[in-house]
């Protein structure tokens, strides 16, 4: 992994942020206007019950070829409700919902986890056909309910599918005209034409601050990640994503929930 500058609470292994809306059209619409940044459909989840939308992210210092971004997550049409409200359970408006790292080898990670008694859960293969015709297969690591309130991420590997990144920035035409910073003032591009937006930064909280930072911690310790992480004490867990954009900052915070 090369050396970049790493804005702070995000490892240099961070690949995704998920934003959950209750209603996918209405919630695109809503996070347009909150950011000024257009999303392209990403697909549906067969068996899970619900879709997304896809933004151009760049984690702050980082360049345009990142394998970054952000996902919008909601209901998806086409599928049985009851299924999607059993993935979106607490999501009644616009929230962050988790975040994904990808790790060199993920086995490796999970194991690093379990040796320091710290769940990151089972691994899972998930598929999703794109709006192209084509195909993305995945592996990743899930817990019901969310650890942390949705703090700790879960892992993914991409194996030999094309990151969804790279399929937005092909999108883009030349992604040479992105912005090396990703910053508000010199935007990047999306394959929809649009500004890209801004992660500065991952802010966590948790009742046991130290319990969450060990689990971050597992990270840094198996290589896949780096630095270390800030934890407030709060009332209840979570995270939350400060977000920079063509309309300023926006600031997107995990609901709180019951673990």
């Amino acid at each position: 992994m090369p050396a970049r500058p790493t804005a702070s609470g995000i490892p240099s292994t961070f690949d995704h942020l998920v934003v959950a809306v209750p209603e996918l059209a209405a919630g695109v619409a809503e996070f347009e206007e909150l950011t000024g940044a257009k999303s392209v459909p990403g697909g549906s989840h067969p068996g899970r019950g619900t879709a997304n939308h896809l933004v151009p992210l760049i984690p702050r210092g980082w360049g345009a070829d990142s394998l970054t971004y952000l996902e919008i997550l909601g209901p998806d049409p086409a599928q049985d409700p009851a299924l999607a409200a059993a993935q979106l359970a607490g999501f009644d408006r616009m929230a962050a919902q988790r975040w994904a790292v990808h790790p060199d080898d993920l086995d490796a990670t999970v194991a690093a986890a379990d040796e320091a008694g710290v769940d990151y859960g089972a691994v899972f293969d998930m598929a999703r056909d794109t709006p192209e015709g084509g195909r993305l297969e995945w592996r990743l690591t899930r817990r019901a309910p969310l650890a942390y309130g949705g703090a700790q991420p879960f892992l993914i590997d991409w194996a030999e599918s094309p990151h969804p990144a790279r399929t937005l920035r092909q999108g883009a035409g030349d992604p040479a005209s992105a912005s090396e910073t990703g910053s508000a003032a010199a935007p990047g591009v999306s394959g929809a034409g649009e500004a890209a937006l801004t992660l500065e930064r991952l802010e966590f909280f948790a009742p046991d601050p130290a319990a969450l930072a060990t689990a971050l911690g597992v990270l840094a310790a198996s290589g896949a990640g780096d630095g270390s992480f800030t934890v407030e004490e709060a009332a209840h867990p979570g995270f939350r994503a400060v977000l920079s954009g063509p309309r300023g900052e926006a600031v997107l915070e995990t609901p709180v929930r019951q673990e």
